[in-house]
């Protein structure tokens, strides 16, 4: 009898304890941080329910004899799952929700290495281990102790447990919605959803090149064309003052991450105008299909993440593809944008007389790690020009800005490209950045759970170039973008202006 009510003590220990530790963070979070002490009430009673479940394994497994080496495996992978909780909330200021593990997935190799390498240094990886040491151990402690059945004990387990099957649902901001983010991806053939649009004419005459540059992680607080003290935009501000650029005062992306920020401006998705999913809506490339465009895809960014990015799944859809790496050759996701010239000045120059093309670049930008988006001969701006910076922030501003200065150079010289057709050309980035704005210590894609971090990760640059001879051809088109220029923009609606100065219009749009 004693020896059944200590097993029996021990089982309800493992379910209270792994329930404990899986949900105490998620607690702590949305208590303190998001000043929602229900939702965290709900979140350990779904937790709760995980930890039961894993016990029922253990209950299967001590059939076949292994429910000791599964339950210390068990109190391992909660140990790391609960330091992990704690620095996604120390560092980046949100639990590990779903999104934040979609978004991890979501994006390729390279980047990944760079993100470990930027955010997990050295000694957080010795603090982690450290942490997740002690908790494994205590969490062994606990297990190990001559636990006996007790009322308070039983008590404790039934008001947990009651908790826990009221909160089936809510399971979603916990461990379900983790390991969900990571089995369940966005990787969609498009050419499974094609819309089949009739095209109309607008104009009687259109631009032979049509040229997409997509940025990256550029916020436009520190372009020159917007106002910055640091003149990183010199190539496109002669540009612009030459009447060549455009450039919109107020654009904003649709979204704060790569990923979804494609969603929308390469498709027609909108989440307040349509209830279909992304991927069932037209996107921008069969629209150019469809208007006798030829398509084709640069990229210096990897052809695919861990599944698949988003990107990957456009760029298949084109008729050429041009990725300046190769699974087999490895990546090289860290070498300057400029490594695409040749090959974009190459296909330009291919061109056959009263053929139409639209060229689509995706470039590595200004993403994380800054000192690796340009070569050295573009180390204009020292840490000693921001004195008025915090010492820690110097380095970043410095290398930063050089990497806008490089990707200024960058975008010019594939505009140069074009200068000999009848084109337009635009470039924006697809997102922008949290550079310090929400916080003296954090620098990195926008934190979604803090408004000022969202709109930091939202402002972007955009600019369309036009060559002579698109301009003498599209007087009207030119007012048109000028008028636009002085509005607030949301790339969301790339779509439609691509099309408005190409000349077309899908049918009963």
């Amino acid at each position: 009898m004693v020896t059944m009510e200590r097993i029996k003590g021990k089982d309800i220990t493992f379910i209270l304890t792994a329930g404990f530790l899986m949900g105490i963070v998620d607690v702590l979070f949305y208590t303190i941080i998001d000043g929602n002490p229900l939702k965290s009430f709900l979140i350990l009673g779904a937790n709760y329910m995980m930890a039961l479940a894993l016990w029922i394994v253990l209950q299967f497994a001590s059939l076949v004899h292994l429910r000791k080496f599964l339950q210390v495996i068990f109190e391992f992978i909660i140990s790391c799952y609960c330091c992990l909780l704690a620095f996604c909330w120390y560092r980046f200021g949100a639990p590990m929700d779903k999104g934040m593990i979609a978004l991890v997935t979501g994006t390729n190799n390279a980047e990944a290495h760079e993100f470990f390498q930027v955010y997990i240094t050295p000694t957080i990886i010795v603090v982690l281990l450290l942490a997740v040491l002690l908790l494994f151990l205590s969490f062994v402690y606990v297990m190990r102790l001559p636990v006996r059945l007790s009322r308070k004990l039983l008590i404790a387990l039934g008001i947990y447990t009651l908790v826990g099957c009221c909160c089936l649902g809510y399971s979603f901001y916990t461990l379900p919605g983790r390991i969900e983010g990571v089995i369940i991806t966005e990787q969609k053939n498009l050419a499974d959803y094609l819309q089949h649009p009739q095209m109309k004419e607008t104009m009687t005459t259109h631009p032979d090149v049509v040229m997409v540059i997509v940025g990256e992680s550029f916020v436009r607080s520190h372009s020159s064309l917007y106002g910055y003290d640091k003149l990183t935009n010199p190539r496109l501000q002669q540009l612009a003052d030459s009447g060549q650029l455009i450039v919109f005062r107020d654009p904003i992306a649709p979204a704060t991450h790569t990923a979804e920020a494609f969603k929308h401006f390469m498709t027609s998705y909108s989440h307040e105008t349509t209830d279909k999913e992304w991927y069932e809506c037209l996107t921008l490339i069969e629209a150019l299909h469809a208007s006798n465009y030829k398509t084709a895809w640069f990229s210096n960014q990897a052809r695919s993440g861990w599944y698949d990015n988003i990107s990957a799944a456009f760029a298949k859809m084109c008729q050429y593809t041009h990725y300046t790496s190769t699974p087999e050759e490895g990546e090289q996701g860290a070498k300057p944008d400029g490594i695409l010239f040749d090959s974009v000045e190459k296909f330009v120059r291919g061109f056959t007389p009263n053929s139409r093309h639209a060229v689509f670049i995706h470039l590595m930008g200004q993403h994380v790690d800054f000192e690796q988006r340009y070569p050295a001969q573009f180390s204009h701006f020292k840490e000693k020009q921001y004195t008025n910076r915090p010492e820690e922030q110097r380095h970043d501003y410095a290398t930063y800005d050089n990497a806008t200065l490089y990707n200024d150079y960058v975008v010019d010289s594939l505009f140069s490209t074009l200068k000999n057709q009848n084109a337009i050309a635009f470039y924006f980035s697809d997102h922008g950045m949290d550079f310090y704005e929400s916080a003296s210590d954090y620098c990195s894609h926008a934190n979604n759970n803090n408004p000022a971090s969202v709109k930091a990760g939202l402002q972007i640059p955009f600019v369309v170039y036009t060559t002579p001879s698109y301009r003498a051809d599209h007087p009207e088109v030119m007012t048109t973008l000028q008028k636009m220029s002085v509005s607030p923009y949301n790339t969301e609606n790339l779509i439609d202006l691509v099309l408005d100065v190409t000349g077309y219009q899908v049918e009963g749009h």
